[in-house]
């Protein structure tokens, strides 16, 4: 398979681009070899030496330490897929400082070799021949991947061939099951005598009672903040969701409104509720700093005590729970769902095709196959109960026979970096079991509590028309890919600096700005995709 020459344009393109980022400049571990072409030795079956290939990998790693060739976690991979894994740690902070690192491979013209695409860089890559056709070999060299994805997102995921050929670039996130929830905390309610609202305006009640009182029992009756989000208005979604607005991540999405394929953003539902999020920001019920918290500050309200109510994703909530239990050993979460309000059906936002996941970089055809091979690997359902205990004596111990969670500190314990990309609520579940199971008796708890809270999520969400919208309708207006008109205006009405009316001035600048090129090429898209 022969790299295209597409990809010097691309590198051109893309080194101005992380010049003005000011992106750091990067380097792999200085003792991990590039690709697949770095072979190492394991022991075959019958006790002789085999030479072992390697595969680059980037994703979402919270662990300071990076993996390598002599790292624990991938001579037990490769003892297990036959593939050895090189994963640096890449700073994450919602995903900025990690393309600031991406772009600076890019630009390199020396792509990893499986790596998590980000803000919708996959089109680009795909357009200049960076990343390889997956469309014949994923059934060939992985077909428990293949076979795990439903029929329906891979034709979805065939729309983002800007070619139109209806070829296979990317590896999707599958979810097919409520994959993010609001949480609201049950022992803060218990403190101040109330109830998990059902209601909008008993939900106000909450937070006003969470302002006011000690919710947390610290002693101090002013260090609560009833709920928070996001700089850019993320991680908040169902402040917007109550209105029946599309969102992902604190970003709007394509839904049907008034019969028709429309970006959220620009909808009469949004102004409603920026209407209604300003109102919680002037009554100090909205976190102040939300518009400057980065993931780090979000995280440490949640983690030390401080934060009543947020929306995240649901399976994680056991890491937010076991923070928050150093602090707080009485912490318990409920499921907050989406409040009533009149006039509007809410709702979670549900994506089966939740995003691009995995893209493999277009270098030579071994490469992407010993990508595919651990792809596939990590979607064989033998290997479930491998990838969620993770390695012997790093991430897990034996004790008289049972796996026990062993406690991993980011800056000493090996990351797992095996991941699944395709999930189901049965295969969620088996994994919870597999985590309860290997629970100790004071994190039992918090994992029971999770898993309820997972299941009460499931009531609330609604797969969105806009599923797996390509990043093609956007071709030629970034800005408006990035959100970036939407989020000045949200950000300064929440805040004060504009009157609510504003809103119809920016609805106005972004169709005239490109919104509705993008809105007729989305249609386009739906159209083709609902024949």
């Amino acid at each position: 398979m022969k790299a295209l020459s597409g990809f010097k344009m691309l590198t051109l393109v893309l080194i101005a681009a992380t010049a003005i980022a000011g992106c750091s400049s990067d380097s792999k571990p200085s003792s991990s070899p590039s690709g697949s072409n770095s072979p190492n030795e394991t022991s075959g079956t019958a006790g002789e030496k085999q030479e072992v290939p390697y595969v680059e990998v980037w994703k979402e790693n919270f662990s300071t330490i990076d993996v390598n060739e002599k790292s624990k976690i991938s001579k037990y991979i490769a003892e297990q897929s036959g593939i050895g894994v090189i994963h640096p740690s890449i700073p994450w902070e919602g995903g900025s400082a990690y393309i600031q690192r991406l772009n600076t491979r890019i630009a390199s013209g020396d792509l990893p070799d499986l790596f998590l695409p980000w803000q919708g860089n996959e089109n680009t890559l795909i357009t200049q021949g960076a990343v390889a056709d997956l469309t014949d070999m994923l059934p060939k060299y992985a077909p428990h991947l293949w076979e795990s994805v439903p029929e329906e997102v891979w034709d979805v995921v065939r729309t983002a061939d800007p070619s139109g050929k209806g070829r296979i670039y990317y590896v999707p996130l599958v979810n097919t099951y409520t994959f993010y929830g609001s949480f609201i905390r049950k022992d803060w309610l218990d403190r101040v005598g109330m109830e998990v609202p059902k209601t909008q305006e008993e939900y106000v009640e909450v937070l006003r009672a969470f302002r006011d009182q000690d919710a947390n029992g610290n002693g101090d009756p002013n260090d609560e903040l009833p709920v928070s989000g996001r700089e850019f208005g993320r991680w908040m979604d169902h402040l917007f969701g109550m209105y029946g607005i599309a969102m992902w991540e604190g970003f709007p999405m394509w839904d049907i409104y008034d019969g028709e394929l429309t970006y959220s953003a620009v909808t009469p539902n949004m102004k409603d509720a920026i209407a209604f999020i300003r109102d919680l920001y002037a009554e100090k019920l909205l976190d102040q700093n939300t518009f400057l918290n980065q993931g780090s500050d979000w995280v440490s309200a949640i983690d030390g005590d401080k934060l009543g109510s947020w929306f995240h994703i649901n399976t994680t909530l056991i890491n937010r729970t076991k923070k928050i239990a150093t602090v707080n050993p009485e912490v318990e979460v409920a499921a907050l769902g989406i409040p009533k309000v009149d006039g509007y059906d809410g709702f979670i936002t549900n994506t089966q095709l939740n995003r691009p996941n995995w893209l493999i970089a277009n270098k030579d055809e071994e490469t992407v196959i010993h990508a595919l091979e651990l792809l596939d690997w990590m979607e064989n359902p033998d290997n479930v109960e491998k990838i969620v205990l993770g390695l012997e004596g790093v991430h897990y111990e034996l004790v008289d026979g049972k796996p026990v969670f062993l406690q991993v500190d980011a800056a000493t314990t090996e990351p797992k970096v095996m991941a699944r990309a395709v999930n189901n609520l049965s295969s969620i579940q088996l994994e919870n079991e597999i985590q309860l199971n290997a629970a100790d008796p004071e994190s039992a708890r918090l994992y029971e509590n999770r898993d309820q809270v997972l299941l009460d999520a499931q009531k609330y969400g609604k797969t969105i028309a806009g599923d797996g919208i390509p990043a093609s309708v956007y071709e030629g207006y970034p800005d408006i890919r990035n959100h970036t008109l939407y989020q000045e205006y949200m950000t300064k009405i929440i805040i004060g600096e504009l009157d609510i009316s504003a809103f119809d001035e920016f609805v106005d600048k972004w169709y005239q700005s490109g919104g509705q090129a993008v809105t007729e090429a989305a249609r386009a898209w739906y159209a083709d995709l609902s024949k």
